[in-house]
């Protein structure tokens, strides 16, 4: 993905998951070892944690990201 194109998933990812969270997704979105089923999990995780506002919360599997 060019930058541009980023800066434009991130910028639509903050209006639903606080900062935190859009730039990890974003991180995640460009890491070529996460598989998109690791992806889906982890976003539904995230969205749970943010429910309970859980704002730093990081997915087992996206540690290293």
């Amino acid at each position: 993905m060019a930058q541009k194109e980023i800066e434009k998933v991130n910028s639509l990812l903050k209006m639903k998951y606080n900062i935190f969270h859009a730039d990890l997704i974003t991180r995640a979105i460009q890491n070529d070892r996460i598989t998109l089923e690791q992806f889906d999990v982890a976003c539904g995780v995230i969205a749970m944690a943010e429910s309970v506002d859980n704002d730093e919360f990081v997915p087992k599997c996206w540690e290293d990201i």
